[in-house]
């Protein structure tokens, strides 16, 4: 029997080996690769030979992908023997020699297709990154062993706000947290014993070494890491004492107290440990509320109402059976927000946010853009829940039809994109959010139930969201008595969000220009910026707005009527 996995690997092979009271026999796939003609070969016939011989028995192969990659195009001569060496092996593993072997890669689609044929890897098991619960489990037994003064409903928001993290980058976590801890031990210690002292370099392992014990960690796996941070520390010195250090409590205690893993190291170490899944792409959680995005109160209402509500109340959205949209279209001039909007929705709910450009999903090479269009969605539920946003859609997803001979590169994305699309459940956690400047360019069958269910018509401010962004750009700008924003929010009749911004800097910049001592920035300093700012076209873009709204009415009343466009699917 075999079977492979894909994720989550060495640890479950490891515990299925303990549970049947086999032998473990592990194979590291590059570690096998021998220099010499035929080295790697017999290592890999020595194993399964011992695993017969010790039978009952488990064979385990990590990183298989390094030791038998698809045969393409001829390929390297060692990847070729050692492939064909390890399809003889397994078909030679009869059902009474009691021998399962066990593989795992994080590359699947790198595999020859000759080893998941049946009779050899029978069965595939992929282990997706754990939930919410599973993580919960992951750190109940991480911490198990740890010193710390975490609550246990710290620990269950912990466990909700890794978003991602798979068993390792938990431990990782948990390190990081621990050395965050040592950090602060050894700067109050040698504030208080003067570092440039003389002091015992011995006793200082053994110190580390006890701390080791205290945190349950290997002594190989931290203290190597704390005598390298202790000897860096040399070149510093600490003149203030802590709290726990001027206190009266014995030498022992305050150690103890100094070492304690605590919520703010956690959140020190998050900073630092990048989960696994979101190593390849540009994904984040990230800092911005409502009250850093000015005005636009009807699209805000809108946006909560389609993703922040359903991630606080699931409970109600399921008993009312109302089903969330997968997907918002936000079409509007630039510089009105809206992918800071997106930001700050994904903010709110505490959701990742994953942003990508429409046109950098394009490549040269054929199946290239539709691979990374279903890498993006992959990894996008890797690390539900998520909002995925598309910037510049209207790069990607084209009204189809304008290739050469209707098949072109475009309108593959765009067909990739409506496939990943329609593949979204709600019980997956992911929210496509995408965002035009130009809706004429947006093939209309993707606002099709289903794909983009509601349309968010992004206006530009009007007076009121002026004075609003006014003020949200003036907060660190110390500004003089006679500055009225209102005054201001009137001067700027037309501009975007982005022009006020630009405003507000060039205001800055003026106050400098004028007397670079000068303590505040006057009203003068913004009527000049005002002068020199010119508004952006908003004509254009609103023109463009009202035909594409007025092209999905037409094309909703014909759905509607039982007629179908030529771009509807």
């Amino acid at each position: 029997m075999a079977c492979m996995i894909y994720q989550g690997k060495t640890s479950l092979a490891s515990s299925c080996a303990y549970d049947l009271g086999a032998n473990l026999f592990t194979i590291n796939g590059p570690e096998i690769i021998g220099q010499y003609h035929g080295e790697s070969e017999q290592t890999l016939y020595d194993v399964f030979t011992s695993a017969k011989q010790a039978a009952p028995a488990v064979i385990f192969i990590d990183e298989l992908d390094a030791i038998a990659p698809a045969r393409k195009d001829g390929g390297e001569e060692l990847s070729l023997r050692m492939v064909a060496t390890l399809l003889k092996l397994m078909d030679e593993i009869g059902r009474n020699d009691r021998v399962i072997l066990i593989a795992a890669t994080n590359r699947l689609e790198s595999i020859d297709r000759a080893l998941l044929r049946p009779g050899r890897f029978d069965q595939e098991i992929e282990i997706g990154v754990p939930s919410p619960g599973q993580r919960l489990d992951i750190l109940h037994h991480l911490l198990s062993g740890v010193h710390h003064s975490l609550t246990s409903e710290e620990v269950e928001s912990l466990a909700f706000a890794t978003h991602g993290f798979v068993g390792a980058d938990l431990a990782a976590l948990c390190n990081e947290a621990a050395l965050s801890a040592l950090r602060r031990y050894i700067s109050v210690k040698e504030s208080s014993t003067q570092l440039l002292g003389d002091h015992d370099t011995n006793a200082e392992k053994t110190n580390i070494q006890e701390i080791d014990g205290l945190w349950g960690y290997e002594v190989s796996s931290l203290s190597s890491s704390l005598s390298k941070l202790t000897m860096s520390m040399e070149d510093h010195c600490w003149t203030n004492r802590g709290d726990i250090i001027e206190s009266s409590e014995p030498d022992d205690k305050k150690d103890e107290l100094l070492l304690l893993v605590t919520k703010d190291d956690f959140e020190q170490a998050k900073m630092k440990v990048r989960p696994s899944a979101m190593r390849e792409v540009m994904l984040e959680l990230p800092m911005v509320r409502w009250e850093d995005v000015g005005g636009q109160a009807r699209i805000k209402k809108q946006l909560i109402e389609a993703i922040q509500l359903p991630q606080k109340c699931p409970d109600a959205f399921e008993r009312l059976g109302i089903r969330p949209p997968r997907g918002l279209l936000m079409i509007g001039p630039p510089g009105c927000s809206k992918t800071l909007m997106a930001r700050a929705v994904a903010s709110e709910a505490k959701m990742n946010f994953l942003a990508v450009k429409g046109p950098e999903l394009f490549s040269k090479w054929v199946g290239d853009s539709e691979k990374a269009v279903r890498s993006l969605f992959a990894k996008a539920k890797d690390n539900a829940p998520a909002i995925l946003f598309f910037d510049e859609i209207d790069g990607l997803a084209v009204t189809r039809g304008h290739g050469s001979n209707g098949i072109s590169v475009a309108d593959r994305v765009l067909s990739q994109l409506l496939q990943e699309m329609d593949g979204l459940d709600q019980k997956i956690g992911v929210t496509v959010i995408a965002a035009t400047n130009r809706p004429d360019k947006i093939d209309i069958a993707l606002l099709r139930p289903g794909r983009f269910d509601r349309l968010l018509d992004v206006q530009p401010p009007d007076e009121t969201d002026r004075e609003d962004i006014f003020r949200i750009h003036t907060r660190k700008i110390p500004c003089s008595h006679d500055v009225n924003l209102n005054e201001l929010a009137r001067l700027t009749e037309g501009y975007t969000g982005a022009d006020i911004k630009l405003v507000c800097r060039e205001a800055a910049v003026a106050a400098l220009d004028e007397n670079f001592d000068i303590p505040e920035v006057a009203i003068v300093h913004f009527k000049s910026a005002i002068d020199r700012v010119s508004p952006s076209d908003m004509q254009f873009y609103q023109e463009l707005a009202a035909r594409f709204r007025r092209l999905v009415d037409d094309t909703d009343k014909a759905t509607t009527m039982g007629i179908h466009t030529e771009t509807a699917i």
